[in-house]
């Protein structure tokens, strides 16, 4: 197995450590590539509070969002043709003998070779029935298949390209039984299940119960980017990308809530925006280019008659339109991208900007009925995102009238 081999990110040095009850990585390469991740995802404070659509108040484990949406991002600059795959969901047999499956996407045809599917809540999936660990490492790069030797949810069968099940825990997290008896099945045996702790400079050992830390806000650099080198991240792509990925400054501020960006029309009206203040200056450009809505208060209508919805602020001006049939084609390749229904739609509480990993895209953290996941979209989709979102929050039955009938069914 040949993977890159990264510079170490940051002036401490993290360490990832085995346990001793479980197998060790695979390969040399592994430790190489995932600890400058976690590295980046240490210097986050381990819960954030946030602020949800509505108004509600979350908590957000801000470190295992960081370490996911890094690989996320990798796997995402190489088609999803990467030894390394964050939170693939895996449906658990009924039988104690038979083998658990991985979801693959729905909106990718019927390619037996396509990615795994991206959201929590799969075509298929039966409650409780779902196990989601935080990384699978496959044998061959060139399979997307992460899966044991058997047949996926079409009755395709596939090859064993699964190398390692591999669980990351900080500081006071720990493996529950119902876990590591979970995650030992999906792997096939205990000598295929990797136990992660990622240990803080200057931490001799673990910690096994949480710790809380006030974590500083550090003054910004002199040459305007907040917090420097302490938000650079490692993301690779095929090629080296032309600018350093970073890490979005609402991570950085421990005592500042973190606003949707998507918010609901009872918010709008009583409040300024809060969610893009919290964002580099780079990525306020990108949303600027295509989201102008989201810097104002205001509010979406919705015009029958010639199917436009217009974004209205408060003295009335119209700041954005979206027509009917661009919103289905945006739909569309949102689809592509995350997997999301028409229903998970519906449930996205909360969305904010994680990562700028250039090229255009942008790594857009949400929380999904509860669950928090990590997409990869251009500008322009996180725009339509956010768009829709808070056109469902205002009048979700026009949303779904309009979206239902050129939407995908997606996994």
């Amino acid at each position: 197995m040949t993977t890159l081999t990264p510079k170490m990110a940051g002036n401490g040095v993290t360490r990832l450590e085995e346990d001793r009850q479980f197998a060790k990585l695979p390969v040399s390469e592994n430790k190489p590539y995932l600890q400058p991740k976690a590295e980046a995802a240490i210097k986050a404070p381990s819960v954030r509070t946030g602020v949800s659509k509505s108004g509600r108040t979350i908590t957000i484990n801000a470190r295992q969002v960081v370490m996911s949406g890094l690989i996320i991002a990798d796997e995402w600059l190489h088609e999803f043709l990467w030894y390394y795959k964050a939170e693939v969901c895996f449906d658990m047999p009924v039988d104690p003998k038979g083998v658990p499956k991985p979801f693959l996407s729905t909106t990718q045809g019927n390619n037996p070779n396509r990615r795994h599917s991206l959201t929590p809540f799969p075509k298929g999936m039966r409650k409780g029935w779902l196990r989601r660990p935080d990384l699978i490492i496959v044998k061959d790069k060139a399979v997307r298949w992460p899966g044991r030797a058997t047949a996926d949810h079409d009755g395709v069968a596939h090859g064993d390209n699964l190398h390692r099940v591999v669980e990351v825990k900080f500081p006071g997290d720990s493996l529950s039984d119902s876990q590591a008896k979970a995650y030992e099945k999906i792997a096939g045996g205990r000598d295929r299940f990797t136990l992660l702790h990622v240990i803080p400079p200057g931490e001799k050992q673990r910690q096994t119960q949480p710790v809380t830390k006030p974590t500083p806000v550090l003054v910004p650099r002199a040459d305007g980017i907040p917090r420097g080198e302490n938000r650079r991240v490692p993301v690779y792509g095929p090629q080296p990308l032309p600018d350093p990925a970073f890490y979005e400054t609402w991570l950085d501020e421990a005592k500042q809530l973190v606003h949707s960006l998507a918010e609901d029309g009872k918010t709008l009206a009583k409040d300024l925006r809060q969610a893009v203040g919290q964002l580099s200056e780079k990525v306020q450009k990108e949303l600027r280019q295509h989201a102008p809505w989201l810097f104002t208060a205001g509010h979406w209508l919705q015009d029958k008659a010639s199917e436009t919805w217009h974004f209205v602020n408060e003295q009335g001006q119209r700041i954005a339109s979206w027509t009917n049939a661009q919103l289905r084609a945006a739909w569309a390749e949102i689809q592509r991208c995350t997997d999301l229904t028409l229903e998970t739609l519906r449930q996205i509480d909360w969305t904010q900007v994680l990562l700028d990993i250039g090229k255009g895209l942008l790594a857009l953290a949400a929380i999904v009925a509860g669950v928090v996941v990590v997409f990869i979209l251009g500008g322009w989709l996180v725009a339509a995102l956010a768009a829709l979102v808070e056109m469902g929050a205002a009048a979700w039955a026009a949303v779904a009238a309009m979206l239902g009938g050129g939407a995908l069914v997606a996994a």
